[in-house]
């Protein structure tokens, strides 16, 4: 069963659409708790945290509010939510993590905001629950699945663009292909 997938690619290669599908399908299927999360929201870490405490019932928030000062690391704080959520849910919650480039150290590309990292180590190690992230290059200790997304070839780029109706001449697809670089979500400009 799969327990992590890291989707990476260029910009606009779609990785964020086709990891969205896959986990409302994976949730659609198994009817998993879905906490999804994108490093580069408004939404701040601590308010995604805030959300799925407050998916708790009652006495799942009292053991965690329990537990809370006897935690000594962000892992164990993180694993604690996570089993309570995996209960919750009858053993299966999926975290999907959106655009995580925004949080990688540019020379190890590993996750450098703590807090994050700590999650994605306790969601690891956690039973029943399912991770799916996203982001521009590979995460070193990424230990689950990885697919890296390729540029798009230019019949898939004159399919999309076709689809779409746009405003371009068929003759000049090739040099937006060119200019965009296969970059499908170029497109939205025309």
């Amino acid at each position: 069963a799969l327990r992590s997938l890291l989707i990476t690619g260029a910009g606009g290669m779609g990785k964020t659409s086709l990891a969205g599908k896959l986990v409302l399908d994976v949730q659609k299927a198994r009817g998993d708790g879905l906490f999804a999360w994108s490093a580069n929201s408004e939404k701040s870490w601590r308010d995604f945290e805030l959300e799925m405490g407050q998916t708790l019932d009652k006495p799942r928030v009292e053991r965690y509010d329990k537990f809370l000062p006897k935690a000594e690391s962000e892992v164990e704080r993180a694993k604690c939510m996570l089993d309570l959520l995996a209960e919750q849910f009858n053993g299966r919650v999926i975290l999907f993590f959106d655009n995580l480039e925004t949080l990688q150290d540019a020379d190890s590309l590993m996750v450098k905001d703590a807090t994050v990292a700590a999650w994605m180590q306790a969601a690891r190690s956690t039973d029943g629950v399912t991770v799916f992230a996203t982001s521009r290059w590979q995460i070193p200790d990424w230990d689950g699945e990885h697919l890296m997304l390729a540029r798009a070839n230019y019949g898939d780029f004159l399919q999309i663009a076709v689809m779409k109706n746009l405003p371009i001449r068929r003759e000049q697809i090739r040099r937006v292909f060119g200019a965009l670089g296969g970059n499908i979500r170029g497109l939205e400009f025309f």
